[in-house]
């Protein structure tokens, strides 16, 4: 009997790393849309690449990282199923409404809206799925949940992609009351509203005991959580840890933003089709992804079996090390089809990266501040994937004067970005590896996983 329990108890667990898995490829789906749409919504709104850059950007990044750190101060106090249900809503609810703006102003307040959203999946569903399984037991379903980012933008891009390049084809849509919706608006409207369904599911999720509590060191307030303050004494006191961490994973979401120029990128160079480059982005997600979890998982088990404390941030730094020739060289390919086999290449090493990073941080961030430490490293990564990501590429493309010379400005910034984190990430193994020795005597003997 205890043992169906037991089985039960694990089905249900799964499930729930399932439905926040589902819940980030819609997300990331409503992120990578714009991408898709870049060249009509430049064309009918008249913007400069700089422009486009602040919507893919800046746009959505401003409350997505900013929004973070009070919604993981919630999300170590409050239920975090509802968090996660009015994000979802909200988000959704903001793709539709892009598709009824007709500037550049409300666009950019709508992306804003959209990353007030998403600025609760990172936080409450690491916490959760990291509170429903022990600490040797995470990597796998963490680094599902994380895939939900490449399967989400493989889903933009696969079939979003030919549905872009259907739609395109269709004259403007007269909607009651909403009057004329050219086809990138119509776009938005349709991938927008389905999502709301997502939303109400998040009330099938059970809120488990929280885990990994500090002993001693992090001062709790009457609610008996940690507050911000005292997460921020905690991880400046590790600073070396954390920031080797943090550092190495915004690398991978800078590099990983240049994805939002393929179309542009192409189109420009290779005359590609947004049908085409949707399709083939979308199959590198859906290979490329997959494949790098997967590598990352064994890299971490071998690690962890061998004793490695850091097995998490080594797996981060190969995919790193993997992820940086493949995204500074891709732009540059002579061809179209050896773009795309280069693409591959980064897209793999990306994921093994991506994966590692929320699995680390819930090594060296006791359960009071979980959701709070974990929302602080997506601000830290968030602020230079998405504000610093590509921005930048259309800056520079701006400054030569020459549309077609994309392709070196995403070279530069992915050669600059990855260099740099390779070096620092190594300098901060060993810190890490002490950080996560210190945690484990910090921790108190755990408590069942689910009341």
């Amino acid at each position: 009997m205890a043992s169906g329990a037991s089985a039960a108890v694990e089905r249900y667990a799964w499930y729930v790393v399932l439905l926040l898995t589902a819940t980030q490829v819609v997300s990331y789906v409503d992120r990578f849309l714009p991408s898709l749409l870049l060249e009509a919504i430049k064309r009918d709104l008249a913007l400069s690449d700089l422009q486009v850059g602040l919507l893919m950007g800046p746009a959505f990044g401003l409350f997505y990282v900013f929004v973070g750190v009070p919604i993981g101060w919630l999300a170590d106090r409050c239920s975090r199923r509802a968090i996660l249900a009015t994000g979802v809503a909200l988000w959704c609810a903001m793709t539709a409404t892009a598709g009824l703006t007709r500037s550049f102003v409300p666009l950019f307040l709508t992306r804003m809206g959209v990353g007030l959203g998403e600025a609760t999946v990172a936080p409450c569903s690491v916490s959760l799925i990291s509170d429903y399984f022990p600490r040797e037991r995470r990597t796998p379903p963490l680094s599902l949940f994380m895939a939900g980012t490449f399967l989400g933008a493989g889903t933009a891009f696969l079939f979003g992609g030919p549905l872009v390049h259907y739609i395109t084809e269709l004259p403007s849509v007269q909607v009651p009351v909403l009057g004329d919706l050219r086809s990138w608006q119509l776009a938005f409207v349709i991938v927008g509203l389905p999502g709301l369904v997502l939303a109400a599911l998040m009330f099938t999720i059970r809120e488990p005991d929280r885990q990994d509590l500090a002993r001693r060191e992090l001062d709790a307030d009457a609610t008996g959580r940690a507050s911000l303050g005292a997460a921020l004494r905690f991880m400046r006191k590790r600073w070396q840890a954390f920031g080797a961490l943090f550092v190495g994973s915004a690398a991978v979401v800078t590099m990983g933003s240049l994805s939002f120029w393929n179309v542009a990128l192409f189109g420009r160079t290779w005359g590609w089709s947004v049908r085409d480059v949707g399709i083939a982005t979308g199959l590198l997600f859906f290979v490329g992804g997959p494949i790098g979890t997967l590598l990352g998982i064994r890299l971490t088990r071998r690690g962890i079996a061998a004793g490695r404390k850091d097995a998490t941030l080594r797996a981060l730094w190969t995919g790193l090390a993997i992820a940086v020739p493949g995204f500074a060289l891709y732009p540059l390919m002579p061809s179209a089809e050896l773009a795309v086999g280069m693409q591959l290449f980064a897209f793999t090493g990306q994921a093994m990266a991506a994966a590692a990073g929320p699995a680390s941080i819930t090594l060296i961030a006791p359960g009071q501040i979980k959701s709070q430490a974990t929302a602080l490293y997506y601000l830290c990564i968030g602020v230079f994937g998405q504000l610093l990501g590509p921005p930048p590429v259309g800056w520079m493309t701006d400054l030569f004067g020459d549309p077609a010379r994309l392709r070196y400005a995403m070279a530069i910034e992915a050669t600059v970005i990855g260099c740099v984190a390779l070096a620092l990430v190594a300098l901060g193994l060993a810190r890490f590896r002490r950080c996560v020795v210190e945690v484990d005597g910090l921790i108190a003997p755990g408590r069942p996983a689910h009341a």
